[in-house]
């Protein structure tokens, strides 16, 4: 079985101090796949707590509003520490987002909440190119080759879909059905493995790596929130387990220190060392996210 750590968000906010606190202590057996966001715009640390106080009733206008970007090589103490990082093998670097926000004149009505405000790729337009030019710059600050693509708010529209395709990225996440993608013949073989294996298994997901004939990709990961139970997390990797899968577990480093919604004296990152000391017991070959979803890495 095979395991890795998505964490979202890392930006120009992010401070070295937060992510050694979150992760220096099991970052050797473990080194988490940090997804960056290149350019963020506004005040990410206020708008964070803002919104996850206010949820719908969040001040919009006041975020759109603050729209300044953030360049993510501005934090020169951040490259640094993610550089030394990254050298030691202790972490990893995918994409996630350019401003971490919408801005298309006219989004897709398909989806209408307050988060698709923040959901970069689900969209109307064409991003390849600028999917490409970020990529790339992000590989020049932290000489290193980003693989791996993970959609802001698990969200990706067809047209985000296949520009994060065209741009040559792998894919954790983004929430569309599998008999949507490519129907090539290796796509048509993932689609017949996936309708038999729901067929056998209608209450699992498909716990494995999908490999396309450009690209690769994990449909499902397992989130841990503040809302979010050990109980949950060992039953989707038991499930995961069952089968010999790939199991990804997703989260965001600045909510680690949250207090769960169920209990106030429970943080997030104890709900994570209960859950790691479950998955400690079996037999688990840790990776990061761009080696389990690298072309080269077979299951």
């Amino acid at each position: 079985m095979r395991f890795a750590i998505r964490d979202d968000d890392a930006n120009y906010f992010t401070t070295p101090q937060a992510l050694e606190a979150c992760y220096a202590d099991i970052w050797e057996t473990i080194p988490p796949s940090l997804s960056l966001i290149s350019k963020v715009k506004g005040n990410w640390p206020f708008w964070l707590q803002h919104i996850y106080s206010n949820r719908h009733q969040t001040d919009w206008q006041g975020w759109e509003n603050d729209d300044k970007a953030h360049p993510i090589e501005q934090n020169e103490l951040l490259t640094s520490f993610l550089k030394q990082q990254l050298h030691k093998r202790r972490l990893d670097i995918c994409f996630h987002a350019k401003h971490h926000r919408n801005s298309d004149a006219v989004r897709p009505n398909d989806r209408e909440n307050n988060y698709v405000r923040g959901a970069e790729f689900y969209t109307n337009e064409d991003k390849t190119n600028e999917i490409i030019t970020e990529v790339a710059h992000l590989n020049a600050i932290f000489d290193y080759n980003i693989s791996v693509f993970t959609p802001p708010q698990n969200l990706l529209s067809k047209l985000g879909y296949q520009a994060v395709r065209h741009a040559g990225l792998n894919i954790c996440g983004g929430g569309l059905s599998f008999l949507s993608k490519e129907k090539d013949a290796r796509g048509l073989y993932n689609i017949a493995s996936q309708l038999i294996f729901k067929l056998k298994h209608k209450h699992t997901n498909y716990p494995f790596v999908i490999h396309y004939s450009n690209h690769t990709e994990i449909p499902y990961h397992y989130p841990l929130q503040p809302t979010t139970k050990a109980a949950d997390l060992i039953s989707a990797f038991d499930a995961v387990r069952r089968f010999d899968g790939d199991f990804v577990l997703s989260t965001h480093y600045a909510e680690f220190f949250y207090p769960t919604t169920y209990n106030s004296k429970l943080i997030m990152k104890d709900v994570l060392h209960e859950f790691l000391l479950h998955v400690s017991k079996f037999s688990v070959t840790y990776l990061t996210l761009s080696e389990l979803l690298s072309k080269n890495t077979k299951p």
